[in-house]
């Protein structure tokens, strides 16, 4: 067996490392919604943080009110700044962090779906349609069916971000913005906005907050989220090719549901695992599926392992 040409191997451990760290997110959230940290405070470090990081890349490219207009602008900073990770953070507060990892990227596989055959008439293809199948069918274990019993108000919280993350990933395509200006724009547009109303009239536990929580995550979620994970990301796709963008979060459900296990002591029953591999093999699908009647997975296997 040949082994793995080098930038392929960087690739992956790339792609790694934007898995690890997107999945990590939630569980940090979790982490500190649990314990010393309220929503309003992980919210505000997060996009704090981010902010200093890459107003820098405001000042050279802007806010592309060119391409994004006022409104569109705003979409973005509400679908996935402020808004959208004070919901994670407060639906966290009662649902796991593995209902996040899959419910979040899920929804957003699917309504992007819909919205890409709606608005940009984008084929579904039978892989696709397979895809939010199974999609549906897994996250309907988080929601509660069967077994009502285990929702709960922050399972529907999470739903809902993910209909937010979707109209965020619609904007961006149709405005053409490569991913770090866009992040940049959620970053700076979200602190602008958000920073002085939480500190003027939201609860802050920061104050009583031991200081290495407050580091800890500031660091993973403004620098490692914001920051490295963007980079990576864009790494592993310039290494790997553009399929890697499309199946990249499929591995989040199941990676989130492990590292709850791990760090959280989260209960992890069949029901779950089941729910996190069907959510992950319709993400891939739903997002990967561009030629009807084929699964997009394996041309990514290929690629990776066609000199072995």
């Amino acid at each position: 067996m040949s082994p793995l040409p080098k930038g392929r191997v960087l690739g992956l451990v790339w792609a790694a490392t934007a898995i690890a760290i997107w999945s990590g997110s939630l569980v940090m959230l979790r982490l500190g919604v649990t314990t010393s940290l309220n929503a309003y405070d992980l919210t505000a470090l997060r996009v704090g943080v981010a902010a200093l990081l890459l107003a820098p890349v405001i000042c050279r490219r802007g806010f592309a009110l060119d391409r994004l207009g006022a409104r569109g602008l705003m979409a973005m900073v509400a679908g996935f700044g402020a808004p959208y990770i004070l919901l994670i953070s407060l639906g966290l507060g009662t649902a796991p962090a593995s209902a996040a990892g899959s419910l979040n990227p899920g929804v957003m596989a699917v309504v992007s779906v819909l919205l890409g055959w709606r608005l940009c008439g984008d084929r579904i293809g039978p892989a696709r349609v397979v895809g939010v199948v199974a999609i549906l069918v897994g996250a309907s274990f988080f929601a509660g069916v069967p077994g009502a019993e285990t929702a709960s108000v922050g399972h529907l919280i999470l739903i809902f971000t993910g209909m937010m993350w979707a109209g965020y990933a619609l904007v961006v395509r149709r405005a053409g913005i490569p991913a770090l200006h866009a992040t940049a724009i959620v970053a700076v547009g979200s602190a602008i906005l958000y920073l002085p109303v939480y500190v003027a009239a939201l609860p802050s536990q920061l104050p009583v907050a031991p200081m290495p929580d407050i580091v800890m995550q500031a660091l993973f979620q403004g620098v490692l989220v914001s920051v490295v994970a963007v980079f990576a990301f864009n790494r592993s796709r310039e290494l790997l090719g553009s399929v890697v963008g499309a199946t990249l979060p499929a591995l989040i459900p199941l990676v989130t549901l492990g590292l709850g296990v791990v760090a959280l002591d989260e209960a992890a029953g069949a029901r779950d695992l089941a729910s996190a591999t069907l959510i992950g093999v319709g993400v891939a699908l739903t997002l990967a599926g561009h030629a009807p009647g084929r699964w997009p997975g394996m041309a990514f296997f290929r690629r990776v392992f066609r000199n072995a």
